[in-house]
């Protein structure tokens, strides 16, 4: 079940805090020596779909980018 209860600045403001989330994770992870090993072998198109650093966080919170309308 879902509710639109209008509240666009609310929905808004989650959604930046999700992509900043991801992003920081990210930046984070790509001057980790061990994060760029295990991920060489990805493509471009890997990479690109891959939420945030791939994290079990990251992931959850991808999800939840996707969901929230």
């Amino acid at each position: 079940m879902s509710r639109h209860t209008g509240s666009h600045e609310v929905v808004r403001n989650l959604q930046n805090a999700l992509e900043a989330f991801l992003a920081d994770h990210r930046k984070s992870a790509e001057v980790d020596p061990e994060w760029r090993q295990a991920t060489a072998n990805a493509s471009p198109d890997e990479m690109e779909n891959e939420p945030g650093c791939g994290c079990d966080d990251c992931l959850v919170a991808g999800q939840l980018l996707g969901r929230i309308y």
